[in-house]
């Protein structure tokens, strides 16, 4: 039944997505392109309609956006300027089509090319990571809650950093094969009996695919939710490591933030802020209820497709657009970075950090572990620092305990040495250098192989696309 008033002004006001609609735009020219050569492709309308829709449309093209008509949805403005360039060709371009499908389109399309440039932004900030790995090997404290732990490198720990983003990389490479699929040609939700070529649709626009059932392919926006999900996961990593150079730049001094990457304080001279860091870390919590409310608009609604989705859609532009900003903005604080490697060092024994080592050598002289670690607990809680006074205490506890041991000064001594208790640890993924070495060689070349599968997928995408326009060029100019 259709509408005989016009709708309320502030109504327009609150269902109309025009304001953000300038995302898709170049889209929605893509798809109306690909689905007007799917009608003359099915006999559905003429060659003269064709090649006045397709002269309408690069010209819509032309003048850009902002020189729309009014209308309700950029769809709807898209579709009222073809038909006042194109005429009653121009009615016949929406033929066998919904808004819903085209919308889902417009939206897989957008995701795919800003999930590409996420993950191209994250090879980016991880080679600047192993860069940085490879140039810094010093050896420094580690921390379990927040309290000096136990010593390892600076290149172990930012093997890590590199190891997280790495997966996001991956989740995003895995997102972007559910996303890259074209729901085009179905319809509202129940398809059309149109003879529409689905596949040749996907072909035209690049996808690897179709979402095949037709109310799964307009109704699901899981992909929505997966791409905004990966991209609050990878927020959370940076915000882990803004953290951390926050802390490192203050009472740590581990590092000397970049001036480009912080602020001086507007009354006290002697303060370098590390504001840049600080909006990092907030931009995770503000990634953390994009999330939410965007599963919160999904939960329950009904099949098939339901006006509730658009307010997800800003939900994504925002989501991936500062995803990538935040991702570049890292690589290029970490690669202004400098570590201060002496101070490192320095720290790199604090707070009885070879305790556990000591512990270690006590099994190896057969002290079960758990009685070990007792006896070092009581060396630590009474202080005792200098070798000779730790041997003794040793031997003091361990016949409390009702175990016999004979300990050399030396054998202790050589323990306490900071650079052979992380060149001990050989196993796989130690702190050795001959394992640091290793881990890096092996994401180093790991990096060059996923740059080759980025460009990959791009150049398919761009061959795809270029075949659409040749076509479009074709037609639109006979």
């Amino acid at each position: 039944m259709r509408r005989l008033k016009e709708m309320d002004e502030l109504a327009v006001k609150l269902t109309t997505s025009m304001d953000h609609d300038k995302h898709i735009f170049y889209y929605d020219i893509l798809v109306d392109y690909a689905h007007v050569l799917t009608l003359y492709k099915s006999g559905i309308i003429s060659r003269e309609d064709l090649t006045k829709i397709l002269k309408a449309l690069k010209k819509v093209k032309e003048e850009g956006f902002e020189k729309l008509p009014k209308a309700e949805d950029v769809h709807e403005a898209i579709e009222k300027r073809v038909i006042e360039i194109a005429g009653n060709s121009g009615k016949k371009m929406h033929t066998g089509r919904s808004r819903n499908d085209e919308i889902a389109t417009c939206l897989r399309l957008f995701t795919r090319d800003k999930l590409l440039d996420i993950a191209t932004s994250l090879l980016e900030l991880r080679a600047v990571i192993m860069k940085k790995a490879e140039e810094n090997d010093t050896i420094m404290p580690g921390f379990t809650h927040m309290q000096y732990a136990q010593p390892t490198r600076l290149s172990h720990y930012l093997i890590a950093y590199h190891d997280m983003f790495d997966r996001e990389f991956e989740r995003f490479l895995n997102c972007f094969k559910r996303v890259n699929l074209s729901p085009l040609g179905s319809a509202a939700f129940a398809s059309t009996s149109f003879n529409l070529d689905r596949e040749y649709t996907a072909s035209l626009l690049g996808f690897s695919g179709v979402v095949e059932n037709s109310m799964d392919a307009v109704s699901s926006r899981d992909f929505l939710i997966e791409s905004v999900f990966v991209a609050a996961s990878t927020l959370l990593d940076l915000s882990r490591i803004c953290e951390e150079i926050i802390l490192w730049a203050s009472e740590f001094n581990f590092i000397d933030l970049p001036d480009e990457y912080a602020s001086i304080s507007s009354i006290m001279p002697q303060k370098k802020n590390p504001d840049v860091a600080e909006i990092l870390r907030a931009k995770a919590g503000k990634m953390i209820g994009y999330l939410t409310s965007a599963m919160s608009i999904y939960k329950a609604l009904p099949f098939a497709y339901n006006r509730d989705f658009q307010e997800m859609n800003q939900i994504l532009y925002h989501s991936l657009y500062d995803t990538e900003i935040a991702i570049r903005v890292m690589a290029g604080m970490f690669e202004k970075l400098k570590f201060r490697e002496d101070i490192m060092t320095e720290k790199a024994g604090k707070n009885f950090s070879y305790a556990t080592e000591i512990a270690d050598m006590l099994v190896r002289k057969g002290i079960p572990f758990r009685d070990a670690h007792k006896i070092v607990g009581e060396l630590v809680n009474k202080g005792v620092l200098s070798s000779n006074e730790i041997a003794c205490e040793i031997v003091r506890v361990a016949k409390k305990l009702g175990i016999e041991i004979n300990l050399e000064d030396e054998e202790i001594t050589n323990l306490l040495s900071i650079e052979k208790i992380v060149e001990r640890r050989n196993n796989m993924g130690g702190t050795s250098k001959t394992e640091i070495k290793r881990m890096i060689k092996k994401r180093v070349e790991k990096l060059e192989k996923d740059k080759k599968i980025i460009a990959k997928i791009r150049d398919n995408i761009a061959k795809s696309l270029s075949k659409l326009e040749e076509e479009v060029k074709m037609y639109a100019e006979s």
